[in-house]
């Protein structure tokens, strides 16, 4: 498996058509949201083909150890979702043979990994940083493909019913251009070569326990529990870092709020 060629190829794609698909979201999910004539052709999230469609799972099936019963709730309307329903659309070619192969990798080194006794390379570093921001921006996709439909715990205001999740958050004043700003962000990330200034920015942690647990903020940050590796991943999208110590003690700071909630 050459993983560079992979990376290179999927960096190329998003590079090439990154205007056909924001042009997607901006179209499909802001200008004609409510439209019975909006176009029911999918595109794939990552090359823009029409071609070959299939289901690409945000958060990778044996991250949560494809186990149909986990799930997530969304803070804005409390809603549930399983991980093993929450998909977006991605062609034949980039699901399963370049985000499959980048998987691959990733397991594969995971597997190997003894963090206790030794450190990652470099270039791994920078590749397991590449395949937290492919996470990153599938959830991009998915909120913005998820509707701002109420739950039986919030109260139901029909004009909110056809906005975007992503777009009813405070943090970026309810702004569909702010939210269409984030995406293209994480579009740029996935297109950049060079991710050596970002390499404090991903903290690693040994764990012991035995379930997977995944908690993150858009465009800022990302939390991995993977107990198969007994790793912990935890990934600051946005912020560079003096030093490790100075990322693991912010990353310590945020997962002890989480966890006391």
């Amino acid at each position: 498996m050459d993983i560079e060629k992979l990376i290179r190829t999927l960096r190329v794609n998003v590079r090439k058509n990154s205007k056909i698909i924001m042009n997607d979201v901006k179209v499909r999910h802001i200008l004609n949201r409510s439209s019975k004539e909006k176009s029911k052709i999918e595109i794939c999230i990552f090359c823009g083909t029409q071609a070959n469609l299939t289901k690409e799972h945000v958060l990778p099936r044996w991250v949560f150890g494809k186990c149909s019963k986990e799930f997530f709730i969304t803070d804005l309307n409390k809603s549930e979702q399983t991980y093993n329903k929450t998909t977006v659309p991605a062609c034949a070619n980039c699901n399963n043979h370049i985000l499959a192969g980048i998987e691959n990798y990733i397991i594969d080194l995971l597997k190997h990994a003894d963090i206790k006794e030794d450190f990652f390379a470099k270039n791994e570093i920078q590749n397991i940083i590449r395949w937290l921001e492919i996470i990153e921006y599938k959830f991009q996709i998915l909120e913005i493909r998820r509707k701002f439909i109420r739950s039986k715990e919030v109260p139901h205001i029909s004009f909110f019913r056809d906005i975007p999740i992503s777009v009813m958050r405070e943090n970026i004043g309810y702004s569909p251009y702010k939210a269409l700003v984030e995406i293209r962000g994480s579009l740029i990330r996935l297109s950049k070569r060079d991710k050596s200034l970002k390499q404090n920015s991903l903290v690693l942690f040994t764990t012991k326990n035995k379930s997977f647990y995944f908690f993150h903020k858009m465009d800022d940050f990302i939390y991995l529990e993977l107990p198969e590796f007994e790793i912990a991943l935890f990934y600051f999208y946005h912020k560079i870092f003096n030093s490790p110590k100075e990322a693991f003690e912010e990353a310590m700071n945020i997962i002890k709020s989480v966890y006391n909630s």
